[in-house]
């Protein structure tokens, strides 16, 4: 073996040596001795991409963004095909629409290279909601849908591109699509019921949208408050309204939305004076809540 082979190997040697280290103390948390290490291995071989983009992690860590910025960018730049993941993810969450953009520009080259990685297509969808590309996003998801089939993240995945185009009725087309196929899903359920409030239904779709949701979860005080609400104004029992709105204010005896629901609800069977005790708690707690139906209540109760 000639002298050049052998300084060859004892590096390539070092290099793995130090490399497993370096790795071993980012698992032990000991992130000082781990960047030191990793620098030793990018001065033996200063064209491995692996290193750069860990010495981008510890850096990203230890808060040094511009150092694990460069240091992503360096990673990429030598190896996009592979290490084009962890330079995405910090771009992302950097914020600004400058570095999304580029992570877009990153991921849609990944994709491109990596059909069938969900974790490509993932973070391509996560990016263009951000960057509000939400007919690209429908695209991603699609793509993610052929990669694993239709699920509870397919369902909702749409569900967030038709809720960000202010598309409600599309939302609950894909909300109902769902529970067709999984209608034991309470937050579906929940979504569902919360669509029917925003589209403004018929009552009786409503109620029934209600009763289901209180079916499987009897202390959802949200579901409780807007069901005896809508009993006031649509008609109905307002002595079972009075017990659902009961409960919502045990629960939370300071929150003016539930404790307004209560006084109407005892105002319009006569009770005003238990009424604008709780009409005037809901004042009182109020704080910077805009509602005017509150304030409307009120001088209709206190007088």
């Amino acid at each position: 073996m000639s002298i050049f082979f052998a300084i060859l190997l004892s590096a390539q040697l070092q290099f793995t040596y130090y490399f497993y280290a370096a790795k071993q103390a980012i698992e032990q948390q000991q992130y000082g001795r781990a960047l030191m290490t990793f620098r030793f291995c990018e001065q033996l071989n200063p064209t491995d991409g692996t290193t750069k983009e860990y010495l981008g992690l510890i850096h990203d860590a230890l808060g040094n963004e511009e150092e694990a910025r460069g240091y992503f960018a360096k990673a990429y730049a030598l190896n996009p095909y592979d290490l084009w993941k962890q330079y995405s993810l910090f771009l992302i969450r950097t914020g600004e629409d400058i570095d999304r953009r580029k992570a877009l520009q990153i991921l849609r080259r990944a994709g491109a290279e990596h059909p069938k990685d969900e974790d490509a297509w993932e973070m391509l969808y996560k990016a263009d909601m951000l960057l509000g590309e939400h007919k690209k996003a429908l695209k991603d998801q699609d793509h993610l849908d052929s990669l694993r089939g239709y699920d509870v993240y397919s369902a909702y995945g749409r569900y967030e591109i038709y809720r960000a185009m202010n598309k409600p009725k599309l939302a609950l087309k894909e909300v109902e699509r769902y529970l067709s196929l999984e209608p034991r899903d309470l937050n579906f359920q929940i979504l569902r019921v919360q669509l029917y409030e925003r589209l403004g239904v018929k009552w009786s779709k409503l109620e029934e949208g209600y009763r289901t949701v209180l079916a499987m979860d009897p202390g959802n005080i949200l579901m409780l408050n807007n069901y005896a609400y809508g009993i006031t104004l649509y008609g109905g029992d307002l002595k079972q309204a009075e017990r659902m709105s009961q409960q919502t204010v045990r629960e939370e005896p300071d929150n003016p939305i539930y404790l307004d629901t209560y006084a109407w609800i005892l105002h319009l069977q006569g009770q005003d004076t238990l009424a604008a005790i709780y009409i005037k708690r809901a004042m009182e707690n109020i704080g910077d809540l805009d509602d005017q139906e509150i304030r409307k209540h009120y001088k209709k109760i206190v007088r």
